[in-house]
């Protein structure tokens, strides 16, 4: 687990954004703050949504490429006249 702490906190440095599996299943996250002493990860979703992750329910973290922006909330089109 100690190894893993100090990855997470060169991936939130370098803000790379990492694939998060659990028992749930899986998804890209941006992450922005490791909390050790209480095993949470903050990070933000693909819609830009702060989340925290317990890491006590990961079964892997590995950083991923994304092509494009990480941010995939619906763009609002906005008409003038």
């Amino acid at each position: 687990m100690r190894e893993l702490y100090k990855q997470l906190m060169v991936w939130i440095e370098e803000k790379q954004p990492v694939k998060i599996k659990t028992d749930q299943g899986e998804a890209t996250f941006l992450p922005v703050k490791l909390y050790k002493d209480v095993h949470k990860l903050f990070a933000y979703n693909r819609k830009m949504t702060l989340i925290n992750i317990s890491l006590d329910k990961v079964i892997s973290i590995e950083p991923t490429r994304i092509y494009g922006s990480f941010d995939i909330r619906e763009e609002q089109v906005v008409h003038m006249y």
